[in-house]
């Protein structure tokens, strides 16, 4: 919290036969991010490893079998939690065994449902087709008698018939208009063997779309109708009995197949990894980034994987030469408790913070939390909003964190809505424990304003403490860094003075006045000074000081100028959290007024009450998406801009199963 987990760099040096072994200890750790042997000396000079092409084919194969299981058996088993990883260049033969033996069972049940499957589809849309014919009461053996005379059904538009009867008058047909289906004729065509082109062209320039009856009806048309549903009840009772067996199957493998493919793509992940090992002779060479409290745990379990024939380093960042030049980037691994955990969503939108940085999540977190609070304080909206991120968190597991984000909104919109004493919008339920915002709209403002500055001074803050960490100890003199951050607070300290006691007297005015002018000199000087002295440690000392020192300090003197309207813009941009809140409260204001329209003609009855569920409803959705894109654009443009930089490198475990897809934090064992 406050700051990403400090990480170490680990190099792991074996010979390549036990290199399984080694693969199995770091996927049990799984924190461990990978770093290309291309970005390090030894990538350069050639000792890349090769992956094993031939076992990672194995696993492929039998992930596809396993999916072809799975999507057959559809088993409604939990994902199992794989605890012991498995050691790819043994695993495949065991999977393979249990998968032998599943679709010994499985199979054949599984074809046999497919085939009757098709065939009741099949069926089916016969009997579609000839029930669209059963008013005509054909014979089909003695249409199959006909030596001279061609045929064919088909559905033809309804507004064509007469152009086709045109388009045959030249020569013998009968056209049977059978019945009418949406706005379609179900048509029964006829002509002399002759004049089979004819006919056909003349039912295709009039779109007419052929019932394409099987070849080996005979009979009567109603016949043939209650043959095929006697044969769809019995396809329907084999399908009942073979879903049986099917459910009874997945139940008995469904566990074991996930398990297995679980398994499988953990493996392929393991295999793929060594695409970004060294080798060198007959010794693979693996180094990546990992938790410092991780190492002594990695030593002793390598140890024990390899009898001791293992080599593992740890390395300090600051002391790698990539690092220090910039080529080899820190991954970051953010460490922040499991409520605030889902709030790293945001920090990310944003960017990812360089290693070292101040790790804002934290503060984004409370912040955020009492800014969408403040402006959309209401305990039954709150209430709503925290039963809706609660049904996402338990149903949908893609977006459970946003599940949680949204129950927390909902907690501080009720621990709001009692300051404002407001539930659904009636505000004489329960007694403010704050204040009315439509009541003390002067004081709302004023609160605003006050969140305003001290979360843009927050922002200064962790500015500061960034240059500290870099080491730009030159630029703590700017107008974004301490210097600034003092001058901002002087500022708004006169102003909160003005608006919470009057007018500041002469002799404060005067003080602030020359504390701020030696500041502001400070920021203006600063950037040109430091030039000049750097000039001065050249050869030619003598020779061009003055040389771009006006151009340097106009350049100072605007860069200056737009840093302090930046402050004035961003603290009042903070009065947009009060407007929000006012306009959260005239909402309620408009629907209440609706609904004593209703009341008066109708009562208090029915559609009052409508009215007001209704209009709830939109503000809902309506006004808590309007906050919360609010809510982020003051956290991104007057809070995250004062220190944000960004360009950081997101930390990726060596495995990424299904379990822990997209996870980057370290969770709760190494907070």
């Amino acid at each position: 919290m406050f700051r990403t987990v400090r990480l170490s760099r680990v190099t792991i040096q074996c010979p390549e036969e036990l290199i399984s072994p080694v693969m199995t200890v770091l996927g049990e750790l799984r924190l461990l991010h990978l770093i290309r042997i291309e970005e390090t000396h030894l990538g350069r000079m050639g000792f890349v490893a090769h992956v094993d092409r031939e076992q990672l084919g194995r696993y492929q194969d039998l992930l596809a079998r396993i999916r072809r299981l799975l999507d057959g058996l559809r088993p409604a088993a939990p994902l199992p939690q794989i605890t012991t990883i498995p050691r790819p260049d043994r695993e495949h033969f065991r999977i393979g065994e249990i998968l032998a033996r599943i679709e010994k069972r499985v199979l054949p049940v599984l074809g046999e449902e497919e085939q009757a499957r098709q065939r009741l589809a099949a069926d089916t849309e016969v009997l579609e087709r000839l029930r669209l014919l059963e008013p005509a009461d054909l014979d089909f053996d003695r249409l199959s008698a006909l030596h001279y005379a061609v045929w064919t059904a088909g559905l033809l538009p309804e507004e064509n018939l007469d152009r086709l009867e045109e388009s045959l008058s030249d020569v013998y047909h009968v056209l049977v208009p059978v019945q009418k289906k949406e706005g379609r004729f179900v048509l029964v065509a006829m002509a002399l063997e002759d004049d089979r082109e004819v006919l056909g062209r003349a039912l295709k320039s009039g779109f007419l779309e052929p019932l394409d009856l099987p070849s080996d009806l005979a009979g009567p048309v109603s016949a043939n109708i209650g043959r095929l549903a006697g044969q769809l009840r019995d396809l329907e009772d084999r399908l009942a009995l073979l879903d049986q067996q099917r459910q009874a199957l997945a139940e008995e493998y469904g566990e074991a197949l996930l398990e297995a493919r679980e398994k499988a793509i953990l493996c392929s992940q393991l295999l793929r990894a060594q695409e970004k090992f060294g080798a060198i002779d007959h010794s693979f060479i693996i180094t990546g980034w990992m938790p410092v409290d991780l190492f002594a745990d990695l030593k002793e379990k390598i140890d024990q994987a390899t009898a001791g024939r293992a080599l593992v380093d740890q390395v300090d960042p600051e002391t790698i030469r990539e690092v220090r030049a910039g080529t080899l980037r820190i991954p970051i691994l953010f460490n922040n408790p499991l409520l605030l955990r889902p709030f790293e969503k945001f920090t990310t939108l944003y960017g990812t913070p360089m290693y070292g940085e101040v790790e804002p999540t934290m503060f984004l977190a409370v912040s955020f939390l009492v800014l969408f609070g403040m402006m959309f304080g209401d305990v039954g909206q709150g209430a709503v909003l925290a039963a809706a991120g609660y049904a996402i968190f338990r149903r949908l597991f893609r977006f459970m964190d946003y599940g949680v984000i949204l129950m927390e909104c909902g907690v501080s919109s009720m621990v709001f809505g009692l300051l404002y004493g407001s539930v659904f919008g009636f505000e004489d339920l329960l007694p403010p424990l704050w204040m009315h915002p439509m009541k003390n709209i002067d004081s709302f403002m004023k609160v605003s304003i006050l969140l305003g500055i001290g979360i843009i001074s927050l922002g200064f803050a962790c500015n500061v403490v960034n240059l500290l960490r870099q080491g730009k100890y030159g630029d703590l003199l700017s107008a974004s860094g301490l210097a600034g951050a003092l001058f901002y607070w002087l500022m708004a300290g006169l102003g909160v003075r003005y608006m919470l006691a009057g007018a500041p007297g002469h002799g404060e005015i005067l003080s602030a006045g020359i504390v701020l002018a030696l500041l502001l000199a400070v920021m203006l000087l600063q950037k040109p000074v430091r030039r000049l002295l750097l000039r001065l440690r050249g050869r030619n000392r003598t020779q061009g000081l003055t040389k771009g020192l006006g151009l340097s300090l106009f350049e100072s003197l605007i860069e200056v100028g737009d840093e302090i309207l930046r402050y004035l813009a961003n603290t009042v941009s903070f009065v947009r959290v009060a407007a929000f809140g006012l306009t959260h409260a005239a909402l309620f204001m408009a629907v209440f007024s609706l609904a004593d329209m209703v009341r008066g003609a109708h009562g208090r009855g029915f559609s009052y009450w409508l009215i007001i569920a209704v209009g709830n409803l939109v503000i809902i959705l309506l006004e808590g998406m309007v906050v919360s894109i609010q809510t982020l654009r003051l956290e991104y443009y007057e809070f995250f801009s004062r220190f944000f930089r960004g360009g950081g490198r997101p930390f990726r475990p060596i495995l990424t199963s299904s379990e822990d897809a997209g996870t980057t934090s370290t969770g709760g064992t190494h907070q």
